[in-house]
């Protein structure tokens, strides 16, 4: 999941949580003309200021549309927004229409209302949206929200082409591992044994986690058995956690050095720490204002694949509405309003340099202006229909954090074997 900005504390969040908006009048009946929907309806994101910025620009639109409409946001510090998630969907007492990533989403679908049928059906919102995003808001065979965006974190790296050009390298992508690696060597700088530039730098808590489970996938394997248990001791897991260990062994990075705590990517790419670097799009906006130069000669190049192009993928943020709220029609048309109209869907991806859910955003008239906009994405473009939904996971950041990351780096330190790590994490994963 990618990093957010947080800003100021909300100060007294237990006694700002109200009952859910409704009361104070209007039908909020669907199917009507422009101006017939009518009521307030409360809006709860997270803080980011791209995001919440586009939100309001559609919410004004949209009651500009409808003037019987009132449209109200609260936004909440990233860390305070899953607390108060955790407390107010239980209880009843949180907002009509919720900011949710869609990897959280199945388990809050008890206090969800599902998507109507005249907002979108399964088979429309197949039909419309990729299948990584989406996979988040399909819960025992409904649909529980709508996604904005695709949220990447492997498929392409980070390369910085003047680094590339001194090393004598190309920069229009790989046929295969051997020759990335090859690559990623021929940027590497080292001083006496020790790595001063990683030539491709992906031992970062997501860049493992991600990694080790898209070349899982890559292999033709798979980390979910059909009854819904993990399953890592498979020849796949064990060919994919090889491969990573070469990468180390074959010195294009050092995860002693390079990692989440130390020199992390983004860190390390635009401070020329690193020739390559594994992260998600987001990263480059975060950093280009402060680091231009870097900046103008940073591309996305696809990363190799193997037998099978398909990689893992988070669901990214999109919207759900409350089983509680008392104006569901008029929120769930806001809902389609901003994520399932093309134009302002494309406009929020825009507006927050994020990655298209909606299949028809990368494409023709779409993409031109994706590409013109955000050129830095445009490789994400064409792979995103290869990225696979990780699944329902009981608690997606412990298994990442407490158990897939911890027991991988004992074999890239080289302080455990391959087989062990394995067995440990098949073990600890089920008894989450």
């Amino acid at each position: 999941m990618k990093r957010t900005l947080a800003a100021a504390a909300v100060a007294a969040l237990a006694l700002s949580l109200t009952s859910c908006s409704g009361d104070d009048g209007g039908s909020g009946s669907s199917g009507g003309a422009a101006g017939d929907m009518t009521g307030t309806i409360r809006v709860w994101t997270h803080q980011n200021k791209s995001f919440n910025k586009s939100y309001k620009a559609l919410a004004e639109s949209y009651m500009a549309d409808h003037p019987g409409v009132d449209i109200q946001f609260e936004t909440f510090v990233y860390d305070t927004y899953i607390q108060t998630l955790q407390t107010s969907l239980p209880a009843g007492t949180e907002a009509d229409v919720l900011q949710m990533f869609g990897s959280w989403t199945c388990s809050y679908s008890s206090n969800l209302s599902p998507v109507p049928d005249d907002v979108m059906t399964m088979s429309d919102a197949e039909a419309t949206y990729f299948p990584g995003p989406l996979g988040g808001y399909q819960c025992d065979d409904a649909l529980y929200g709508l996604p904005q965006e695709s949220n990447v974190e492997y498929g392409a790296v980070l390369l910085n082409t003047d680094m590339a050009a001194e090393a004598g390298v190309g920069t229009d992508g790989w046929a295969s591992f051997d020759e990335f690696i090859a690559d990623a060597k021929a940027m590497t700088v080292t001083d006496n044994g020790t790595i001063t530039r990683a030539g491709y730098h992906f031992t970062t808590n997501d860049g493992i986690a991600y990694t080790f489970l898209s070349l899982i996938l890559q292999n033709g394997g798979s980390y979910l058995a059909d009854d819904g248990s993990f399953t890592f001791q498979t020849p796949e897991a064990q060919a994919s956690l090889e491969l990573m260990k070469r990468m180390v062994d074959e010195g294009i990075t050092d995860p002693t050095l390079f990692g989440d705590t130390a020199n992390w990517v983004g860190d390390c790419y635009f401070t020329e720490l690193c020739a390559m670097g594994l992260v998600g799009p987001w990263v480059v906006p975060e950093y280009a204002s402060d680091f231009p130069d870097i900046a103008a000669v940073t591309k996305y190049v696809p990363l190799p694949t193997l037998d099978n192009p398909t990689f893992a993928a988070d669901s990214g943020w999109g919207l759900t509405v409350s089983g509680a709220s008392q104006q569901q029609a008029l929120a769930w048309d806001f809902v389609k309003y901003v994520a399932a109209e093309q134009d302002n869907s494309l406009q929020w991806n825009l507006d927050t340099s994020t990655l298209p859910a909606m299949q028809a955003n990368t494409e023709g008239a779409a993409r031109d202006r994706i590409v013109s906009e955000l050129p830095h994405v445009e490789p994400f473009l064409d792979i995103l229909g290869n990225a696979q939904y990780l699944g329902s996971l009981s608690d997606r950041d412990r298994l990442f954090y407490d158990v897939i990351v911890p027991a991988i780096l004992t074999v890239l330190e080289g302080n455990g074997s391959v087989d062990d790590a394995l067995a440990t994490i098949e073990q600890q994963s089920n008894a989450i």
